[in-house]
């Protein structure tokens, strides 16, 4: 450094500094080189040596208790070495500095202030607390410029150190002082110096609505350092009743849901929203607006545990929610993303939490509430959401019928995307292998009215079946004697190419069954047969040639054996006489394929139409 000759050299240019015991040279910059003092603490603060720190403590506060801050001043100097002192620990010195710019009105940067605060928590320096609260009073009253969020991260940096609540209301009351201050003075700016008594009480009728909206705003945040959630319900419905315009309702609303949804950042037993909603019902004298207003709340926070993976304490919001009866699928969150997600969304979250906390019924009960809507013109969602939802209802019925509990899981099958939107644009028929598996697991526990319910709605929407279910459906229905739901699916299952096609006709009177056929559908084949040779059975004329039937082989002879088809005869002996009236069956020969072949008794044939014809005909002619 360049020093004037009447400063101590030893003193602003050695580490040691003056060791004299009275020197005749300048130890403080004399008024009117404030150039050179700010010279001199730029340089100190750049080596980061503590002595020279100290030093520069000393020189600032000795230079300006005599004069104030002229044109040289730097308040980047001043923050840099702020900073450095911090850097090197040495907080008493920072309060000496703060306390002088107090004096000088030459306030340091808000962000040095933060970080004075975030030493002090860091460190766990207790016992600084009421010196640091008392130089951050100072420091507003001087006219430092805060936000709002500079406060809530003071608060939270005393939060952290565990200082007492009257520490905390300390800064809650400068907090609200500062805010109204503010208020004030934009009220005092904005009024005319001249003009009648009526234009001044308008422009103070605006500032004290200012007033009264804020005064809500801060108590909000002092229930939420209070963890008073049943107060801050009752401040809402307070402050509800003081809102006059649908926009001071919603800011109101969503403080208090940023307020709640900042839960799911604790560990903290217990969930906020509960007590608020209980606070906020018990108070609103069930006002329809403050039902909205709970269930949108409800969402936003159902939202954050969910994001967190904490299922608990959404399942709690959501039970929280039916408790109220607040119908919350038709409403849409407050913050975030979810004020803009689609209903299929919020329905796939919340039952996505019922889900995981072992509720099937709370995950049912959503979807039956939504009415299970994917996408709607004032509710599109994208394909991300349907995707969600198809794999939900997956899970839904695999849980299903894992507890053996088929209608649910039907229900669940016939709301899959595209069943119930033709905007969905989804391809059913991907869903074959889900209704496949309920058809199969009601035959292993004999549930047939399932089973065909499930058959109807897949044949109703032109959906695969698996043909061993079908002919499965078909044999139990008959063995049921619900002959009549028998005929309607085998009528089906020979239009889909399930049976090979009948051989029987007019000219050849023979009929072809194939061996594996069971009692059931070979009885079912021999009605059709009757019915299609019912006029030559009905005429004299058309005795004179027996009606044939050949238990026809399978085609590969080692999937059967001699004995497989011996059971096979049996069967077709039992199909005649399940008949009502009873068919009888004469054996003829064996052809050359080793096949048996059988005659089917006129009189018993004759019989069977003359009873049967008029229902039989409607049913197998086609």
């Amino acid at each position: 450094m360049e020093l004037p000759r009447k400063y101590c050299r030893f003193y602003f240019m050695t580490l040691r500094g003056c060791e004299r015991a009275k020197c005749w040279f300048w130890h403080v910059p004399e008024e009117g080189d404030e150039k050179v003092c700010m010279d001199i603490l730029r340089t100190y603060t750049s080596t980061k040596e503590p002595g020279l720190l100290k030093r520069a403590v000393q020189i600032f506060v000795k230079y300006y208790r005599e004069v104030t801050p002229g044109v040289d001043f730097s308040s980047q100097v001043l923050n840099d070495l702020l900073i450095s002192l911090l850097k090197n620990c040495l907080l008493w010195e920072v309060f000496k500095i703060l306390n002088v710019t107090v004096r000088i009105n030459a306030l340091p940067a808000v962000d040095v202030l933060l970080k004075v605060f975030e030493h002090v928590a860091s460190l766990n320096i207790r016992d600084a607390v009421p010196t640091l609260i008392s130089t951050f009073r100072k420091l507003i009253d001087a006219g430092m410029l805060l936000q709002l969020e500079h406060f809530d991260c003071i608060i939270k940096f005393l939060h952290q150190l565990q200082v007492s609540s009257q520490e905390i209301n300390t800064v809650l009351n400068i907090k609200s002082r500062y805010v109204f201050k503010e208020l004030f003075y934009d009220y005092i700016c904005l009024v005319p110096s001249s003009g009648s008594i009526f234009i001044h009480l308008l422009y103070f009728l605006v500032f004290w609505k200012q007033v009264c909206l804020y005064l809500p705003l801060a108590f909000l945040q002092h229930c939420k350092e209070k963890s008073d959630w049943t107060k801050l319900g009752a401040l809402y419905v307070n402050a509800r009743t003081g809102c006059e315009h649908f926009y001071d309702l919603q800011k109101l609303s969503l403080c208090i849901a940023e307020i709640l949804t900042r839960d799911s950042e604790t560990d903290r037993p217990g969930v906020p929203f509960c007590d608020f909603a209980d606070a906020v019902m018990k108070n609103s004298q069930h006002n329809e607006a403050d039902r909205i207003i709970i269930g949108r709340i409800g969402i936003s926070v159902m939202y954050s545990y969910h994001k967190v993976l904490q299922w608990v304490k959404g399942r709690k919001v959501l039970d929280k929610l039916h408790e109220l009866q607040i119908h919350f699928t038709v409403l849409k969150g407050l913050i975030g993303a979810e004020g803009s997600a689609s209903r299929c969304q919020i329905v796939n979250k919340a039952a996505e939490i019922f889900l995981k906390t072992g509720s099937l019924d709370g995950a049912i009960w959503v979807l039956r509430e939504s009415e299970w809507t994917t996408s709607e013109p004032l509710w599109p969602c994208d394909k991300v959401d349907i995707l969600s939802r198809h794999n939900l209802l997956s899970t839904l019925v695999q849980k299903y019928l894992t507890k053996s509990l088929y209608r649910e899981a039907f229900e669940v099958l016939q709301n899959l995307p595209g069943f119930q939107n033709n905007s969905d644009t989804v391809d059913v028929s991907q869903y074959s292998c889900l209704f496949n598996m309920l058809i199969n697991a009601c035959f292993e526990s004999k549930n047939l009215g399932v089973s065909s319910s499930a058959v109807d709605f897949m044949l109703s929407k032109n959906m695969a079946i698996d043909f061993s279910l079908l002919r499965g459906l078909i044999t139990a229905l008959g063995r049921s004697s619900l002959w009549s739901k028998a005929r309607t699916y085998y009528k089906s299952a020979l239009s889909l190419g399930c049976y090979p096609p009948l051989q029987g006709n007019l000219h050849h009177k023979r009929l072809m069954i194939p061996s594996y056929l069971s009692e059931v559908e070979m009885l079912l084949a021999i009605e059709i047969f009757l019915v299609s040779n019912a006029s030559d059975i009905r005429s004299p004329m058309g005795t004179s040639q027996s009606l044939q039937i050949i238990l026809k082989r399978c085609e590969d002879q080692t999937a059967q054996s001699k004995s497989d088809y011996q059971v096979a005869v049996e069967r077709l002996i039992l199909a005649a006489r399940l008949s009502d009236p009873k068919l009888f069956l004469k054996h003829m020969t064996m052809n050359v394929n080793m096949e048996e072949v059988y005659s089917l008794e006129l009189t018993s044939a004759l019989k069977w139409v003359q009873e049967n014809m008029k229902w039989a005909g409607k049913v197998w002619l086609f």
